[in-house]
C-alpha cells in the first residue's frame, strides 16, 4: 500500500470503528471526553505504525487494545502517584518538628558564656 492509500484506509477504519471504540472506552474510564482523547491517541498510534507495518487484520481490535492499554497505564500511574502522596503525607506527619529557636536561647552554655563576658 502507498502512504496515501494507507492514510485513506486509516481514515475509513476510524470513521467506522470510532463510535464502538469510544463507547467501549467510556465504559472503561467513565468519562466520554477522556474516552475520545484515548481514541484519538490510538488513531495517532495507527497513523505512526500502520504505514510502515501495514494495517492489521483486525484494525478495530488493534485500536481498542491500544487505547485500553493507554487507559490502564494512566490508571496505574495515577494509583502509584496517589500511593506516593499518601506515603509522603505519613512521612511528614511522623517527622519531628523543627527545633525551637527559643530553646537555643535557654542553652546553659550560651547563658554562662554570656554571663562571663558581661562580668569580666
Amino acid at each position: 500500500m502507498t502512504a496515501l492509500t494507507t492514510r485513506r484506509a486509516i481514515d475509513a477504519i476510524y470513521r467506522i470503528e470510532s463510535p464502538r471504540l469510544i463507547a467501549g472506552l467510556t465504559r472503561l474510564v467513565r468519562d466520554v471526553g477522556h474516552a475520545e482523547e484515548l481514541a484519538q491517541d490510538a488513531l495517532v498510534a495507527a497513523l505512526e505504525r500502520w504505514p510502515t507495518q501495514g494495517v492489521p487484520d483486525n484494525p478495530g481490535a488493534w485500536l481498542m487494545t491500544t487505547a485500553r492499554n493507554r487507559a490502564l497505564d494512566e490508571l496505574r500511574r495515577r494509583q502509584r502517584l496517589a500511593r506516593q502522596h499518601e506515603e509522603l503525607g505519613h512521612a511528614i506527619e511522623g517527622a519531628q518538628s523543627p527545633p525551637d529557636p527559643e530553646a537555643a536561647l535557654d542553652d546553659d552554655v550560651g547563658d554562662s558564656t554570656g554571663w562571663h563576658a558581661m562580668n569580666t
